[in-house]
């Protein structure tokens, strides 16, 4: 196995801790932007102008997932150039902030396009994120991930705490170089042959139409209560922003428990819809600060849903070799397309047509209800997606490629090693095991347990077994015994 050149260490450790930080940044400006329509990037405009703004912002962020997913190859090939030099597009939106703070709000015609580079920027750098993340061992990127989502949700309350507004704005920008500058500089320092030319990922779309559905009304949950917690006010959107650290700390909490638990993005779904339905309906009837509270519930279940689905599409990417540029942009779209309709939504029943009583009720009555059908296509069931990952490690190449292994000096001098070795590959070959399942197999033949090749390997427990019933499949055996059986008995005594 590549052994880490960097000096971090065999278990990386060093390198999920950095890359926790980096990730937090990320985070932390992201969610600057979420609420940005009553904080210090957008708070000197109307709120009307402020969404207005914020939707441009989210229009070229689907621009930019549409690009990803149709160039994937070439933004996989060219990330570094591309995507890095993309993400400092994000910049501008804080300089037009420093000018409205000294000197009034700026024009849309000067603050559009900026804000048009805002969404562009975002795609970029969450796009390289997902890369980053999807090229590293992943026993421990959910809890790196889950670790930098609580980072970054205090970096936002940090940042957006009422303050001198200089200071505030510097520190924002400090905090999207960072987040830019640190998976550039891990990924620089990668082992070599982490990271494979685009054409070995393999491309398939893992989401279906009722999962992309499904995904969409959460987004635009997320965007409804975005935009209507920006409403309550200046505290109010930070309330609600900072209330997402519950959800992150209980990502965190299933990241360091691993394979201990199986947990995914259906059952996730189930857990969070009470709240969001609860949170929904109980709006209309609650004071100022019992509104604030709802908010708060319906993003607490947001955030941890949306850091488990990202970690899982990364885990998901490393372990199964999925194309992480298509895949990424392909989830991605249905959640800000839904995203982007919510936040118009809230706007129309909130700010343009403004409901109250038993019609804001109504309003939302009708709202969850298309959540909820929505749900029910979807089902919250993740079997076929699963399967059709499974699928993949099911389909043998038209001719295995076997990497040759170099020999140690011992193997070299004995004989019978050399012949054990010989007679694994043609047994690879004849039942035309994949490259992975090649890995797995050599280590079955040699007896260890699933436990050791997940060590080894650095994978999940999961994913071996799930490459282990494939062997046992393809070969037509039922223990390890026989798959071993099957190596020795054409091998001399």
């Amino acid at each position: 196995m590549q052994q880490n050149k960097t000096g971090l260490g065999g278990d990386f450790l060093l390198t999920y801790v950095v890359a926790g930080i980096g990730f937090g940044c990320l985070i932390g400006w992201e969610l600057s932007g979420v609420f940005s329509p009553s904080l210090i990037l957008l708070g000197c405009y109307s709120i009307t102008e402020a969404v207005a703004l914020r939707i441009i912002s989210l229009i070229t962020l689907l621009i930019a997932f549409a690009v990803c997913i149709l160039r994937a190859d070439q933004v996989l090939a060219n990330k570094n150039k591309l995507l890095i030099s993309t993400a400092f597009l994000a910049l501008p939106a804080v300089v037009n902030a420093i000018v409205c703070a000294y000197s009034g709000p700026t024009p849309l015609a000067v603050a559009a396009p900026l804000w048009a580079l805002f969404g562009i920027a975002q795609g970029a750098i969450s796009t390289y994120w997902c890369i980053f993340y999807s090229l590293l061992p992943t026993p421990r990127t959910p809890l790196s991930i889950g670790l930098g989502a609580v980072l970054g949700t205090g970096l936002f309350v940090f940042v957006n705490t009422p303050g001198v507004m200089a200071v505030s704005l510097f520190e924002l920008a400090v905090i999207i170089v960072l987040s830019i500058f640190i998976p550039y500089l891990l990924t620089r320092h990668m082992p070599d042959g982490w990271a494979l030319p685009p054409r070995d990922y393999r491309k398939v779309r893992t989401i279906t139409f009722p999962a992309a559905l499904s995904s969409g009304c959460f987004g635009a949950v997320y965007g409804f209560m975005s935009i209507t917690v920006c409403t309550l006010g200046e505290m109010g959107a930070l309330i609600g922003g900072a209330s997402g650290i519950v959800g992150t700390a209980v990502a965190c909490i299933w990241g360091y428990l691993g394979p201990k638990v199986e947990i995914d993005s259906g059952m996730v779904q189930r857990g969070s819809l009470p709240i969001l339905l609860g949170g929904l309906l109980l709006f209309p009837l609650s004071g100022y600060w019992g509104q604030i509270v709802c908010c708060g519930f319906v993003i607490t279940a947001l955030a941890h849903q949306t850091i488990m689905k990202f970690a899982t599409t990364c885990t998901d990417n490393k372990e199964f070799r999925l194309h992480p540029v298509e895949r990424y942009g392909l989830g991605s779209v249905p959640t800000y397309i839904g995203f982007s309709l919510g936040a118009v939504f809230s706007y129309l029943i909130m700010v343009k047509f403004p409901l109250s009583g038993n019609e804001l009720l109504l309003a939302l009555v009708i709202f969850s209800l298309v959540v909820v059908v929505s749900f029910v296509i979807y089902g919250a069931n993740e079997t076929e997606t699963r399967q059709r990952l499974n699928e993949l490690l099911d389909t043998a190449a038209a001719s295995v490629a076997v990497l040759p292994q170099k020999a140690d000096e011992a193997d070299n001098a004995n004989d019978k090693i050399n012949v054990f070795r010989t007679r694994c590959t043609e047994v690879i070959a004849e039942y035309h095991l994949t490259p992975r399942e090649a890995e797995v197999f050599r280590l079955l033949a040699k007896g260890r347990n699933a436990e050791y090749i997940a060590r080894n390997l650095v994978v999940s427990p999961a994913t071996v077994k799930s490459h282990i019933y494939h062997i046992y499949r393809k070969l037509d055996v039922r223990s390890q015994q026989h798959l071993m059986n099957i190596v020795d008995d054409e091998m001399p005594e």
